[in-house]
């Protein structure tokens, strides 16, 4: 096959770090190849450089051999690049015909007199929809559309500007089985017709599916690529990974006698795709992972209270049922919360240090609505020097702080309240190696004072340093439990996750 799309060279360093290193990259006229892995790994940025949304600092891009510059999205889009995101771009108060061709709609009237043809723009667009036996009006308000419908209403837009090449992330993020497979015979029949597709998933089984070939990216480079007839998936997540890694757990507890601390039965709310049932014993570290997208925040929040409404299913603390249908009642039921994001959900950035940690327990220094402020000083010392925070100011703003001390910050406002069981999501995202070994002592010395803790990550390696028990989502549902966390490897854990061949 000829080469459509050609990188050889390319680099790019943001302050200092390089996010690629020299990247080399082929893709073929009518195939559909995988981009593959780890969060961090450098696909992103390859994308955005593709699309001209960054431009590479070193390097060059070729199209038919041909070599072009892109430094903007209209640049890519002249050179019959589209970009299908996660997150649509489509106009929910808009029809179907109107969003495919919006920007690009049809004309009509003498030469300089341009009209807008809407009877033309909708024969257009039912000549598309129909071109790929896709059943839907185009007058249909795109309100009324499933996710899956709005995803491939997204594709035909692109077709529509002539685009030869699409870029898809995580294209079936959100959708049913049903619409995954009616997805899957469209780019079937693109491929077909020659489209090129560069095709993002964390989803290996749907990369053996229907992809033709796959390139691994680890921090920053193009390890290998892949003819998917001939390879298998442990073959790309050893790539991906880059080595197999066993954890000696010098400290492994039988915490096999220890009562329930928290029992989940068939439980979901309405954010969480699917039912989900485990339990956690009491000072256990139960660490739970899976790739974007596979239910971990959703399940955080809704074990808090934060999911929206239940739809079925129990809860028991300490084997007592409980209802808990709010944050307020999640506390009182002796549990804690620290979300994936501290900045929003975590934080009031510009309060202080000692109101970010009293919010949760205002009760401790007010009496009759006056603030003890001598108190609230000297509770937020306390648990500061506990946290090692750094600076210990109680009346600095949050938003002064590292990463890593406004974690602290947040961890400290559910610790005030003496929790039974505490949630951490995400917990050392975004924080240096120092605050992170922190963490990880603070959370071995809660649960050896008998604190049971639920650590929700997506960094593997970080749950075989400390968890007792791992379990592993994908797409709402535990796929894998692992027990004996000294046989477990990170490249087991990331084959669970992703659903391999």
């Amino acid at each position: 096959m000829a080469e459509i799309l050609t990188l050889l060279g390319i680099r790019k360093s943001f302050g200092g770090i390089k996010a690629l290193k020299g990247v080399d990259f082929h893709l073929e006229e009518g195939e559909i190849h995988a981009l593959l892995g780890e969060n961090g790994a450098g696909k992103s940025t390859l994308i955005k450089i593709i699309t001209g949304v960054h431009q590479a600092d070193e390097g060059e891009i070729l199209i038919n051999g041909e070599k072009v510059r892109i430094d903007s999205p209209v640049d890519a889009a002249a050179n019959g690049i589209a970009v299908i995101y996660q997150e649509l771009s489509l106009i929910s108060s808009l029809t179907v015909g109107e969003n495919i061709f919006i920007g690009n709609e049809p004309e009509k009237g003498p030469k300089g007199v341009a009209l807008y043809d809407r009877k033309a723009m909708y024969e257009k667009s039912a000549e598309f929809l129909a071109k790929f036996g896709i059943d839907i009006d185009p007058h249909t308000p795109v309100s009324r559309l499933r996710l899956g419908q709005k995803r491939i209403i997204e594709i035909v837009k692109a077709l529509s500007r002539d685009a030869r090449i699409l870029l898809l992330d995580e294209p079936t993020t959100g959708m049913s089985r049903k619409e995954i497979d009616t997805l899957f015979q469209i780019l079937s029949q693109l491929r077909e017709k020659k489209v090129t597709m560069i095709y993002i998933s964390h989803y290996l089984d749907e990369v053996f599916r229907i992809c033709d070939r796959a390139t691994v990216f680890r921090d920053g480079e193009n390890i290998d690529t892949f003819n998917i007839a001939e390879t298998t998936s442990e073959q790309i997540v050893h790539a991906m990974v880059g080595r197999s890694i066993a954890y000696e757990r010098a400290d492994v507890r039988d915490l096999s006698a220890a009562p329930e601390a928290l029992s989940v039965r068939d439980f979901r709310t309405s954010i969480m795709r699917e039912p989900i049932s485990f339990s956690v014993r009491k000072s256990e570290i139960l660490g739970i992972t899976g790739i974007i997208g596979a239910g971990k925040s959703e399940l955080a929040h809704s074990l808090f209270g934060a999911g929206g409404k239940a739809i079925q299913g129990e809860i028991r603390i300490d084997g007592v049922p409980v209802s808990i249908s709010s944050c307020m009642e999640a506390k009182k039921a002796g549990m804690g919360f620290v979300p994936e994001d501290r900045k929003t959900e975590g934080l009031f950035l510009e309060e202080t240090i000692a109101e970010n940690m009293l919010i949760a327990n205002i009760d401790e220094v007010v009496s009759r609505t006056v603030v003890n402020r001598k108190k609230r000083e000297e509770l937020t010392t306390e648990m500061g020097k506990q946290l090692a925070l750094k600076p210990l100011i109680p009346s600095m703003a949050a938003r002064n702080l590292s990463g890593g001390n406004q974690q602290k910050v947040v961890i400290g406002k559910w610790l005030l309240g003496n929790p039974k069981l505490l949630i951490l999501d995400e917990p050392t995202r975004g924080i240096d190696v120092g605050a992170k070994t922190e963490i990880y002592d603070m959370i071995r010395n809660l649960s050896k004072s008998g604190m049971t803790i639920i650590l929700l990550s997506s960094e593997i390696e970080e749950l075989l340093h400390i968890s007792d028990r791992i379990l592993v989502l994908r797409q709402g549902r535990i796929v894998e439990e692992i027990d004996d966390i000294r046989q477990a490897s990170s490249e087991m854990i990331l084959a669970a996750a992703l659903g391999g061949k």
